[in-house]
Formats: structure tokens, sequence, C-alpha cells
């Protein structure tokens, strides 16, 4: 197939993990990019010599784009998907999806009904040893996943945060921004639908309007279930418990992110304070740290790969060096070159937003709650 397209929607904090990705992905080219501030816009055209739009209907409308990257803010994910699908363009959505499983239904229908492919951006699913992991449950060569531990804890409410960013009616929150990564994980890894979730959230500081940790257990068809924990209050990272390895590489070495005052900041405040992304590690991602239970035996992560806990003791498998926010261009790519779906779709995408919005739910009303097949 001819060179793929791509152009991104959205020149915040996201795109500076994206863009460097482009290079490193033989049969992609960026093309273009949009964004509401003249000045994101004129860093973009003088760095990359390529055209930014200040309206996203242009830069869908475009001609010479064969899909978008929507990194805007996340009540505007099912608006702007819509917009790309219409003029015939594939869409790499970032999580979550969109705000309401409506317009998840409405997203993926138009995906659908333009024919392009809707594939779920900044997913953990794509991360090599997340895979690595799903593919030996599938194998059954340990037997059945019988249980998931995923935890993460971080500084997400310590960081530079806009007060939209913190809105859970806007479809963000510490709740809805981190546990996709988390509910993606073990749900790909089970390999099965979620039917159930019971959860606790806790809003401990005052001055940010959202949920700041959370524990979840969510029951999969088959019997088997995932235990979900996020903190984002800081002081102590979950990658103390993975080698000193984080997301991106050596969390060690990443030195001191910036700090808000402990309360939202207005635009002009959060570009300022927002720094430069650097480049990851050779060693391979850990979201947090996630333990898989079989039974028989149990996967973990290393830093070069998996560990595998049998009978015969302890064996580590080596895995592919870590492709990083490539991953996704690679995911389409292979996809349109396969004749194919992607994955994680439209489908997995609300999947996971309806397990993020019961783990809200159950949390308020102190129950139970049951999903939909």
């Amino acid at each position: 197939m001819p060179e793929l397209r791509v152009a991104i929607a959205g020149l915040g904090a996201a795109s500076k993990l994206v863009l460097p990705s482009f290079s490193s992905v033989e049969g992609v080219k960026l093309a273009a990019a949009s964004d509401l501030r003249a000045e994101a816009r004129a860093k973009f055209t003088t760095t990359y010599g390529l055209p930014a739009y200040d309206d996203i209907a242009q830069l869908c409308a475009a001609p010479d784009i064969d899909a978008v990257w929507i990194e805007t803010p996340n009540h505007l994910h099912c608006e702007h998907a819509i917009l790309a699908a219409s003029h015939g363009k594939h869409v790499i959505c970032a999580k979550p999806l969109a705000t309401t499983l409506d317009e998840c239904d409405r997203m993926i229908a138009a995906a659908k009904e333009n024919g392009v492919r809707l594939l779920v951006g900044h997913s953990k699913v794509l991360d090599t040893p997340v895979a690595a992991m799903a593919d030996i449950v599938k194998s059954g060569r340990l037997g059945r996943a019988i249980q998931i531990d995923t935890l993460l804890y971080n500084d997400w409410l310590r960081r530079p945060r806009l007060a939209e960013e913190l809105d859970e009616n806007l479809g963000a929150g510490f709740i809805l921004r981190q546990a996709p990564h988390l509910i993606d994980i073990a749900s790909a890894i089970m390999g099965a639908r979620p039917t159930q979730v019971r959860a606790l959230t806790g809003s401990w500081d005052d001055k940010m309007p959202t949920a700041g940790n959370c524990a979840a257990l969510v029951q999969y068809e088959g019997g088997a279930f995932a235990n979900i924990s996020l903190n984002g209050y800081g002081y102590f990272d979950s990658s103390e418990l993975t080698f000193g390895i984080g997301s991106m590489g050596d969390a060690r070495a990443a030195g001191a992110k910036p700090k808000s005052r402990g309360t939202p900041l207005s635009a002009a405040e959060k570009y300022a304070a927002a720094s430069e992304t650097r480049e990851r590690g050779p060693a391979q991602p850990f979201f947090g740290l996630t333990i898989v239970s079989c039974e028989r035996g149990v996967i973990r992560q290393s830093p070069s790969g998996l560990l595998v806990y049998t009978d015969d003791g302890c064996e580590e498998i080596s895995l592919p060096p870590p492709k990083g926010r490539a991953a996704e261009l690679i995911e389409l790519l292979d996809a349109l070159r396969e004749n194919r779906d992607v994955f994680p779709n439209g489908a997995f995408g609300k999947q996971t937003l309806a397990v993020c919005l019961a783990i809200l739910r159950s949390a308020r009303e102190g129950r139970d709650v049951a999903l939909q097949g």
C-alpha cells in the first residue's frame, strides 16, 4: 500500500509523546496538525515544515491525509472522530474513547459507515509485555487465567492540571484518565468480557475536585476476576515495585516533574509548566505492577520481558524492544495491509469505558454494578 499519511489533532502535552514516533515507522508519514493555539501551530510548522490548521474540520477535509490521530480533550473525542470518519479518514483516538457509551456507539457506527478503522490510542495493550502475557494466556500453556492483580501509584494529581482535566462530567478526572490503562491490561490478558464491578473511590484533597484513589474488583465471564488499585496522590511511586522502571523506562533517571500548586491551573499556566518529553529508556515499559495468576502458573514482567513461574521454577522470556507510541501507527498500518480490524478497536474502547463508569457508579451507590453484554 502507499505511504500512510497521518495528521495529529491537538498539540498539547500528549502530542509530545506522539510526534517523535513518526520517524521510526517506515511506511507512515506525518502530514499535518491542528490546534486552537497559534503558538502551538507556529511551533509545529517551524519544526516539521508542515501545515497546521486552526480548525479540525479543515484538517479532516484535507485531501492529502489518510488518518487523524486525535489528542484533543476527552469531551471532544466523539465529535472529532465522527468528523474525521465522515471525511474517510482512519482514526486513532486517545483513551478514554469518549465520555459516554452512546458516544462510543456513534463513533463505532461512523467508522463502519465510512469504511475506516477506529483504533484506541495510548492503550497499554499495545505494550510488548502486555501483548506477550495475553498470548501466553490465550495459548493455554498455563491453563486459564483466574486472577489478575494490577496496581498503579503515581503523582498524577500533583502535576499541572487544567480544571477540565479534573471534571468527570467531561470524561476526565483521575479515574477516567488512569483506570483505562489498568482495565485495558486486565481485559486484554483475561481475554473475556467483564460482567460485574464493585468499587470504592476516595476524594481526599479539597483543592482537587476529583477522586484520587480507587480499588475495584472486576469479574469476567467464566468467574475469573481482576483486582485494580489506583492512587494518584503522590509520595510513593509503584515503579519502586517494578525494578525502578515506569512507563517511560527508568523512573529514577527521569528527574523531578513539575508540580502544581495544589489547585487547577489556567491554560496559560498549564502550558508554561509542561515539560518536554524525554526519550524512553531501553527497558520494557511498566505501567504499574501486574501479576497474572493462572491455573498452572503466574506471570509478571521483568525489565527485559516476562517472568513465568511454574512447578519447574522461574523462566525469563526476553521480548523484542518496546515500540513506544509508534505501536499505534504500526497497528493501524498492519491492519490496513492485512485487511483486518485494528486492536484495540472501538468495541474494546467502549468496554473499557463501561468498566470505568461502573467503577464510579459502584462507588457512588455502594453496590455491585452489572455490565451489559
